[in-house]
């Protein structure tokens, strides 16, 4: 994307609420921050929740002057409770998020209003984005292909391709929800409350990269990785009991759902050095696929494992 110099705000330029949760998170924090105030489009306000950081992180977000807004919780709590009450302080039509290892690309917010300000039927987009290596400093297509748009519930229970510092939706969206995120969640938080939106709303899809999400040892999804089908199955539970219709109506899809469900106990098991748990989890799935007779084999070692997982990363 072309950068351009950031633009005055106008009387119709929607305000958007940028959510950003950190606890101890001082080392990448302040790129993190000085990404949204490089944006070109201006409208927005940071809703900073600490989650009760015992680093420097309040002293590095409490330095930004009015347009970013700090709070610190008390206690420290999951991230699912945490994101709800940076939710309750934000006055913007748009949300977006940004977690504080990441960044965001300077046109990320100016795309991404417009098309929802000229596609009012949208209520949620997404975009591509970059991987960035911690170690190595490269940086890779996080998606290799176009995704869905429109009615994406059914295609998102097989294949969920968003990442959240991607993300902007409309406030409305939240209406209808009975909850925001689920206090329960620390680690798929966003996908219990997107998929919840997107069963009633559409999305629209941008292929232009918008963010770069920063891949490192010390990430939730690695350091917490066997708590991820534990909430995954959890979601499942939630997503059926929205409406009785969905059971049939999302049948294959759901099907779907469950053997990634089982995949991704597998992957924990094979990370904690379970190979035979990840065996006993894969085989009653074996003679569905292909894909998962050979996730089954590969179980036997791995680096034959560890290579079919970089395979599949390259191939979103």
């Amino acid at each position: 994307m072309t950068e351009k110099p950031p633009t005055v705000a106008s009387n119709h330029d929607p305000l958007v609420s940028v959510i950003m949760n950190g606890y101890n998170c001082e080392k990448y924090l302040k790129q993190a921050i000085d990404s949204v105030f490089a944006q070109t489009y201006v409208n927005w306000e940071i809703i900073f929740w600490d989650n009760a950081s015992t680093d420097a992180t309040q002293s590095i977000a409490s330095n930004y002057g009015p347009k970013l807004r700090y709070f610190r919780s008390a206690t420290n709590t999951t991230l699912g409770a945490a994101r709800n009450s940076a939710l309750e302080q934000a006055q913007g039509e748009f949300i977006a998020f940004l977690d504080t290892d990441d960044y965001w690309l300077p046109e990320k917010l100016a795309l991404q209003v417009a098309i929802l300000q000229e596609n009012r039927e949208v209520d949620f987009i997404y975009s591509n984005y970059r991987l960035l290596n911690h170690q190595t400093g490269y940086q890779s297509k996080g998606l290799r292909k176009q995704q869905p748009a429109g009615n994406v519930f059914g295609r998102f229970l097989q294949h969920y391709p968003v990442n959240l510092q991607t993300v902007l939706f409309r406030r409305s969206a939240l209406d209808d929800l009975d909850h925001l995120f689920d206090n329960q969640l620390t680690l798929a938080e966003e996908f219990d409350l997107f998929m919840r939106i997107l069963y009633r709303s559409k999305a629209h899809y941008l292929d232009a990269p918008t963010a770069v999400y920063r891949i490192h040892s010390n990430m939730s999804s690695i350091r917490k990785i066997e708590q991820y089908p534990e909430e995954n199955r959890l979601i499942l539970i939630k997503l059926l009991a929205l409406d009785p219709r969905i059971a049939h109506d999302y049948a294959r899809e759901i099907m779907a759902f469950e053997g990634k469900i089982a995949f991704w106990q597998a992957r924990a098991d094979m990370h904690y050095h379970k190979s035979a748990d990840a065996r006993r989890i894969l085989k009653p799935y074996t003679h569905k696929s292909l894909i998962f007779l050979g996730l089954y084999l590969s179980t036997f070692s791995y680096t034959i494992w560890n290579f079919l997982l970089e395979t599949k990363r390259r191939f979103n």
